[in-house]
């Protein structure tokens, strides 16, 4: 397959079965499904498999073991990925944006796993890179500043809220229309006077919403992220903020003990579907809000129907383009 541009790009880390099954029901290869991949993401600029050593590929029975001339290479007749049983890959995509829609495209494809995204950025190029970000204007809300500029997270007299992200590992610069829209619903809550004492980010990413619920006035928030190599981000965007963010797994949400005055998770859809039951039993009866986002506008009625049928209680939905944000406030 093609190997990724050298320039700033979104990487997303997966593993894939030699077989997997599209959502339709159709059945492919791991090229094939590559090939698919091609034709329905957009802004897919490479795609990196990796390599199989000579060595490795003894250890693992894809040929008979034996004298090793050369380990760092396979020869040019022998794909030895292609014999893997799960082999990792590297999606390199062109911004933000397109990595999310490829994270929701892939999300109910079975023998597919995502296990993390980052924004790679060259040394050459982090000057520019750098230059490109500036303070972004989230409507209803504030502002999110990129972590090396001067100044202190807080909320102004207006209610304006100013926090500040570095950039790079997970989702959540503040430019996608679904963070934005978390980042209004969390501000609005404030604004309304609803209690924001104790709040779960679940799929936290750079740690964004945590971050904003902390400065907004929340004494404690538990942020969940299954991708354990952004997690020294997340720390980093907490102290330059200067709020204490507690960490954990994704696997450890059962963990995560008691209710909460404000969940938000903003994800895709069928992890929300996976998730609903464990999400709503964490939302504090009377006051408690919960906040989903990461959907696109077909898929929302479902979820809204699924989340509204263990609540009892339709969501607020708030739109940006194609994306959709919901809230619902148990009672």
């Amino acid at each position: 397959m093609d190997e990724p541009p050298c320039g700033p790009a979104w990487i997303i880390t997966v593993s894939i079965d030699d077989t997997v099954m599209l959502p339709a029901g159709g059945v492919l290869g791991r090229d094939d499904f590559h090939a698919w991949l091609w034709d329905q993401a957009d802004g897919l600029l490479g795609i990196d498999e990796g390599g199989v050593s000579a060595a490795d590929a003894a250890a693992r029975g894809l040929v008979p073991l034996g004298p090793v001339i050369d380990a760092a290479a396979a020869p040019p007749d022998r794909d030895w990925v292609a014999g893997l049983p799960v082999a990792d890959a590297e999606w390199c995509f062109r911004d933000e944006a397109a990595a999310r829609n490829a994270v929701a495209l892939v999300a109910g494809v079975r023998g597919c796993r995502v296990h993390g995204t980052r924004e790679r950025v060259p040394d050459d190029h982090e000057h520019l890179w750098r230059a490109s970000f500036r303070p972004i204007a989230v409507p209803d809300f504030g502002t999110v500043v990129p972590a090396w500029e001067q100044g202190a997270a807080g909320v102004a007299e207006d209610g304006d809220v100013r926090i500040f992200i570095e950039p790079g590992l997970g989702f959540g610069t503040g430019l996608h229309e679904t963070t934005q829209m978390c980042l209004a619903a969390l501000a609005d809550r404030r604004r309304c006077g609803g209690r924001l004492d104790r709040v779960l980010d679940f799929g936290s990413g750079s740690g964004i919403l945590g971050i904003a619920a902390a400065v907004l006035g929340a004494r404690r928030v538990d942020a969940v992220e299954i991708d354990t190599g952004v997690h020294g981000a997340l720390r980093a965007n907490a102290r330059r903020n200067g709020v204490d963010i507690r960490f954990h797994p994704a696997a450890a949400l059962g963990a995560v003990a008691g209710i909460h005055d404000v969940v938000v998770a903003n994800i895709v859809a069928p992890v929300l579907v996976e998730h609903c039951a464990d999400l709503c039993g964490r939302v504090a009866p009377g006051d408690g809000e919960l906040i989903l986002s990461g959907l696109l506008a077909d898929e929302t009625p479902a979820v809204a129907d699924r989340y509204a049928d263990r609540l009892g209680v339709r969501p607020r939905v708030r739109e940006r383009g194609p994306w959709r944000c919901l809230s619902f406030s148990p009672r």
